[in-house]
């Protein structure tokens, strides 16, 4: 493609007259015509300037082919998905000098920037996210692109208190009635269509079991809607949601949702004084925190294939869920795990909520425990 050709292509795809681009270069409509039709070319002084006003890099207006360009994109993030997420957000921060203007790129960056290790970084590496997903919002023509960047970017807001930019956000985005996934699931069929069902299915049970988590901490007006019994009695299922969905229960690594159902009970109980049930509690949390952190043992950062799918390694039998729903033993196409492990172990966490002053008056027993 000539580099003609490529900035009417880009001229196109950014709504943009030959007039408006030639008010933008200080030029005249005729010679940004010249350019499209190939009668001449613009002056290498001004490609870093066409750079910068269709937000790509001077090697797609030089004629770099577009479809080599994905690839290599497509190649980085793939060599990123088997690293941890510090070490992916350093990959990606290289493809970006090559691919400034890849939106992609952005948004995995901004999404590997979320590391839990470096708390003294956190700040600096949130405040880099928001600009990284605002960026890709307002510039992404990707629904998929954009949409993700809009949910991540609304969650980031409430967290910090700013209502008003992520109600911004949410009347910002289109209310349809089917998504992607559910043409995908309408389409799929045979084997594929017990695939997508099934991922549907996981995704579903995770949902259900992080709300039910979530549900029981809300508070209205500064005070905590439910009773400590209340409380208790909505985390008590996620246990028992585990053992119907799981039932040869193989937790792995999901058992973590377990434990921090156990970790919130325990809060409970200590805040009402019961030593007995606190303990318990306490247990059984330390317990599935431990088996959570087992299941890590002797897997690197990285993503882990059921089958050989591209050149990722396959995710030994000891680490795979035999129960039925949660199995992905089906011959599936494409099937992939990831795994980051970012140096705290889940037992260390659990340990850190047990170092609470509500746990105090069991902090003899609590200490054997952990």
């Amino acid at each position: 493609m000539s580099i003609g050709s490529t900035i009417k292509k880009l001229r196109h795809e950014n709504d943009m007259t030959q007039e408006q681009l030639a008010d933008f270069l200080g030029l005249t409509s005729a010679a940004v015509s010249g350019w499209e039709c190939d009668r001449n070319a613009p002056d290498i002084s001004q490609i870093p300037l066409l750079s910068r006003i269709f937000g790509v890099s001077a090697d797609i207006i030089l004629g770099i082919d577009l479809t080599t360009q994905e690839e290599k994109i497509d190649e980085i993030i793939v060599q990123a998905g088997k690293r941890s997420a510090k070490e992916a957000a350093e990959i990606y921060r290289l493809g970006l000098a090559e691919f400034p203007a890849s939106y992609k790129l952005m948004l995995r960056l901004a999404n590997a920037l979320d590391y839990r290790d470096e708390q003294d970084t956190y700040d600096a590496r949130l405040k880099e996210r928001i600009a990284l997903y605002e960026k890709v919002r307002e510039g992404t023509k990707d629904a998929y692109l954009k949409n993700f960047a809009d949910g991540r970017l609304c969650g980031i807001y409430i967290r910090q208190g700013k209502r008003d930019e992520a109600l911004k956000i949410a009347e910002s985005v289109p209310n349809f009635m089917f998504s992607y996934n559910d043409f995908e699931l309408m389409l799929a069929q045979g084997k594929e269509k017990i695939y997508n069902i099934h991922r549907s299915i996981n995704g579903s049970f995770a949902s259900l079991c992080d709300d039910i988590c979530f549900i029981s901490t809300i508070e209205v007006d500064g005070k905590a809607f439910f009773t400590h019994e209340q409380a208790i009695a909505i985390l008590e299922k996620i246990p028992k949601l585990y053992e119907i969905f799981y039932e040869n229960k193989d937790y792995l690594d999901d058992g973590l949702m377990i434990a921090l159902a156990y970790t919130r009970m325990a809060e409970h109980y200590a805040e009402m004084h019961d030593s007995e049930n606190t303990i318990r509690c306490a247990d059984l949390a330390v317990y599935h925190a431990r088996k959570t952190d087992d299941y890590a043992v002797g897997l690197e950062n990285g993503s882990y294939g059921i089958s050989d799918v591209w050149d990722y390694p396959q995710l030994p039998k000891d680490k795979r869920h035999t129960s039925i729903l949660a199995s992905p033993e089906y011959d599936y196409p494409t099937t992939t795990f990831w795994f980051s492990f970012d140096g705290e172990t889940h037992t260390d966490r659990i340990k850190k909520d047990f170092s609470h002053e509500r746990f105090d008056f069991v902090r003899d027993e609590i200490t054997k425990l952990i």
